[in-house]
């Protein structure tokens, strides 16, 4: 694998994750006078305890829609990041290429889950978070676009139940 052409093709695909996932969430701290303290709480929050975040930005007083705007732009750049992290290491690395391939071919031996499989994303992401999902999804060779689309259905909604049982049991005790 020739180092500098893999930092050629990875660098534009990590540049793209922090646009996503740390610019965009600033964003609306400097035109909405937000805390800047408080959106980077939120922000590094999200990257480690993702979905459950939406508390700690609930309890820092943040509004709501914000929240759950930094919330789905870190999942969302993490996710394309590690999709184009897997397709690059998958061009680069004929090891990796063939495990890729393999682990595709398993996967297309079975019906239920070439058929179903993909759905599986939804709790996945619930249960196992957003860092898993992009590797299960290339492993087993699904579609990109859905693989994305499924895992931010299911990150958004467990996202917006977090959120929600948060303000109720924020307005139980206060």
């Amino acid at each position: 694998m020739e180092v500098a052409r893999f930092l050629r093709d990875l660098c534009p695909a990590v540049t793209r994750g922090f646009l996503l996932a740390i610019v965009l969430p600033l964003i609306p701290v400097f035109l909405f006078g937000f805390p800047l303290s408080s959106g980077l709480a939120l922000i590094t929050g999200t990257f480690i305890i993702e979905y459950g975040a939406a508390a700690l930005g609930i309890g820092l007083g943040l509004p709501p829609i914000y929240v759950l705007y930094v919330l789905v732009c870190v999942a969302f750049g993490v996710t394309l990041t590690m999709f184009d992290i897997f397709d690059i290491l998958g061009n680069h690395s004929l090891r990796v290429s063939r495990f890729l391939k393999k682990s595709e071919e398993r996967a297309h031996h079975s019906a239920i889950l070439t058929k179903y499989g993909i759905l599986g994303l939804i709790p996945c992401v619930i249960t196992l978070g957003f860092y898993v999902c992009p590797a299960v999804s290339r492993i087993l060779g699904w579609r990109r676009d859905l693989s994305i689309f499924l895992i931010m259905v299911g990150y958004i909604s467990i996202s917006i139940v977090t959120m929600l049982a948060t303000i109720g049991i924020f307005r139980l005790v206060l």
